[in-house]
């Protein structure tokens, strides 16, 4: 049986017109979901607390990065009618586990790749979406599918068009990440990256 780590999920993803009033007090949304400034703020004052370094603008874009990703992914599945069962992520979160020595060890490995210990579900959730998805997207001679996976959420991006709050950054459609403003000249600090849409290996 294929499983994933959220350290796999999070290390390395290559993977109109909604006006300010919609995203007043969020600091991202994406179709009907949204991300409020509060929500982020504490996600990131924790995570950085636990890893001891820095809140920087480049923490708050991977967080909204993996976020933003992760919407766009249950959209999709629902689209296609494809579901994860709370027994597959429980069982892949014991599979995991015991791969990686222990829940303490498990959980520092997921906290290394930006992801807490109570959004580890989500994030293992999310990984095999991804994984469904990627076995329902093959395109050309691309066998895990990771091609016409990150097309089909690049188009599903399109349709939704997710806004970011300026405060953070802009949404880039087409590496479907956050970046840095245009007179953000700084470097990453951290290596929180965003969900890789590819299969679990």
């Amino acid at each position: 049986m294929k499983t994933v780590t959220p350290v796999v999920v999070l290390a390395g993803l290559l993977l109109t017109g909604c006006g300010q009033q919609t995203l007043a007090g969020s600091a991202a949304v994406v179709g009907d979901a949204r991300l409020t400034d509060t929500e982020l703020g504490q996600t990131v004052t924790t995570l950085t607390e636990k890893l001891g370094i820095p809140a920087s603008d480049q923490v708050s874009q991977a967080v909204l990065s993996r976020w933003m990703v992760a919407q766009m992914v249950d959209e999709l599945a629902a689209q296609k009618g494809i579901s994860v069962s709370k027994g597959e992520v429980d069982q892949t979160i014991t599979d995991e586990t015991e791969k990686s020595g222990g829940q303490e060890a498990f959980e520092n490995g997921a906290l290394q790749a930006g992801v807490l210990p109570e959004d580890i579900a989500d994030a293992v959730r999310t990984s095999l979406l991804i994984d469904k998805l990627s076995q329902t997207t093959i395109t050309g001679d691309d066998a895990s599918g990771q091609t016409g996976l990150v097309t089909a959420v690049q188009a599903l991006s399109d349709e939704l068009d997710p806004q970011v709050s300026p405060r953070f950054g802009t949404w880039d459609a087409e590496q479907l990440t956050v970046g840095a403003l245009p007179d953000d000249l700084s470097t990453p600090v951290v290596q929180t990256q965003t969900p890789q849409l590819q299969p679990a290996s």
